[in-house]
């Protein structure tokens, strides 16, 4: 699970950094940039708590960002939408989620070791059918979560 959690970091850092700057050089050819590198253990962030059962550890980049929801057995996020793609990856546990597919309302079992992917836009509803660790990527960043406050949906959550 640590490999996997390693890999997923990678690939994002490598996705904030970009593989290629907005003049296509390679990301090793010296380009003036003022984009600095950033490092820090990720158990170090603090602990958002969403509510009893949904706490949160996140952080952002220039173009994106990753949070890591950590869900008590029937938590809930409510349904929502965000001008956001996200990538959710379940690292523990079971999520049961409501969006749309095809036009249609669908719930969908998501399993340890699962992806699912929202465009933006979307509608999506999440349930934790057990405890469960869920990686989500969003980019661009989340606006809404850049206040001190909760986004509406997420004050909602159980």
């Amino acid at each position: 699970m640590k490999n996997s959690i390693l890999k997923i970091a990678l690939v994002f850092s490598v996705i904030l950094i970009g593989c290629k700057s907005k003049t296509d050089q390679s990301p090793l050819q010296d380009n003036n940039s003022k984009a600095e590198v950033n490092y820090f253990t990720f158990n170090e962030i603090p602990l958002d708590t969403i509510s009893e059962g949904i706490t949160r550890r996140w952080f952002y980049g220039e173009k994106g960002q990753m949070a890591i929801f950590y869900m008590e057995k029937g938590a809930h996020i409510p349904w929502h939408k965000h001008p956001n793609e996200q990538i959710t990856f379940i690292q523990e546990g079971k999520v049961k989620i409501k969006t749309i597919i095809d036009g249609k309302e669908v719930f969908k079992i998501v399993s340890a070791g699962e992806v699912i992917v929202f465009p933006e836009n979307v509608p999506h509803e999440f349930w934790a059918l057990e405890k469960t660790v869920d990686l989500d990527v969003h980019v661009p960043v989340r606006q809404d979560w850049l206040s001190e406050d909760l986004p509406d949906y997420l004050k909602k959550s159980k």
